[in-house]
């Protein structure tokens, strides 16, 4: 069942609330690390060596011709990420 407002949701998650996957970022979109999903742990920890902590904010600044990878700028330096590692990722729109 659907809410009333002809979003097409299941009334109790509105479509725009949630939360964007990093393979969905477009150019100058901006987000903050929330967290971080199940994955490989090996990986998590690289991304966290590299400063990708709760509270880090990123901005996409580009997306590979073929989408893939997508270059963020975030702390002090830009980064290019692969969309299906950095999935990892639970991220929030500010």
């Amino acid at each position: 069942m659907s809410c009333n407002c002809g979003c097409g949701c299941d009334g109790k998650t509105k479509k725009w609330n949630v939360e964007p996957k990093f393979s969905e970022l477009k150019k100058g979109d901006k987000v903050e690390i929330v967290g971080y999903n199940d994955g490989d742990a090996r990986y998590k920890s690289k991304l966290l060596s590299m400063g990708l902590v709760r509270g880090v904010t990123l901005e996409v600044m580009q997306v590979a011709p073929l989408g893939d990878p997508i270059e963020v700028s975030v702390l002090s330096y830009r980064l290019s990420l692969r969309k299906n590692e950095a999935e990892v990722l639970k991220l929030k729109r500010i």
